[in-house]
């Protein structure tokens, strides 16, 4: 069993890519992701980490780019000089592995009597070397513990968001403990600013401009995303009211 030491930087891509990429395909996605968030390394670079000529990397990077899985922009720095960047979309091609949370399972904790194995909310039974697996819901699932309602109307509004314009893991109960670190007044706006920064970045798509994905909602809060869209959200039109006893 392999295993990664702790505090040791690492890449990983979904095993839904499993057979369906050449090694060079995969070598040249890997190395590209292994340079987010800032995805501008030049040929040479990618060709010196993937180990394989630039010009098996260009050719490589297009079809990457042809399969949908990569996104390729050009980018200005500071000095008015231009290069490539990148953007990995394998992401919304993978469907994510549903995970019994331990509030439900007891803390992981299996009781085992017999040849079955029950847990709080997962019961398996094995027959001749056949595992069969069955869920058992738990009255603790049905407890809403998202009391806010300002935060209900945010969370379907992300869970809104188009696959390919977000991430595809959306992680409620920490996205409603940033939530609830705010003031009042900014969790109410909180959905206005989500829906400018939505209509913000499909403007840049549809003008074909590199666009980031949005984060797990928890780091969209966290991170302050929403700061730029709160004044916006905060302006209420101007209306004219005509003074009382005006001659017209």
């Amino acid at each position: 069993m392999s295993f990664i030491p702790e505090n040791t930087p690492f890449t990983a891509l979904p095993l839904a890519l499993r057979g369906k990429l050449t090694p060079n395909q995969f070598a040249v996605l890997w190395v590209l992701q292994s340079y987010y968030p800032n995805i501008f390394p030049s040929y040479e670079m990618i060709a010196k980490d993937a180990m394989m000529s630039s010009r098996t990397v260009m050719r490589t990077v297009q079809q990457l780019v042809e399969l949908g899985l990569l996104q390729k922009q050009i980018r200005i720095d500071g000095n008015n000089q231009m290069s490539n960047c990148y953007r990995v979309n394998i992401w919304q091609h993978c469907k994510p592995t549903p995970v019994i949370s331990p509030s439900i399972t007891g803390g992981g904790v299996i009781k085992s009597q017999g040849g079955d194995r029950e847990s709080e909310g997962l019961r398996q039974r094995v027959r001749g070397g056949v595992t069969q697996s069955h869920t058992i819901y738990n009255k603790l699932s049905k407890t809403n513990i998202y009391k806010n309602k300002s935060f209900e109307p945010f969370w379907k509004t992300y869970l809104a968001i188009p696959k390919n314009m977000r991430t595809i893991s959306l992680s409620k109960k920490p996205a409603y403990k940033e939530f609830m670190n705010l003031d009042a007044k900014t969790r109410e706006k909180l959905k206005d600013c989500l829906e400018a920064d939505l209509r913000a970045r499909t403007k840049q798509l549809k003008q074909d401009k590199f666009t980031p994905l949005f984060p797990d909602a928890h780091r969209w809060i966290k991170n302050g995303q929403f700061e730029q869209y709160l004044l916006t959200a905060s302006n209420k039109p101007v209306t004219f009211k005509k003074p009382k006893n005006t001659p017209f």
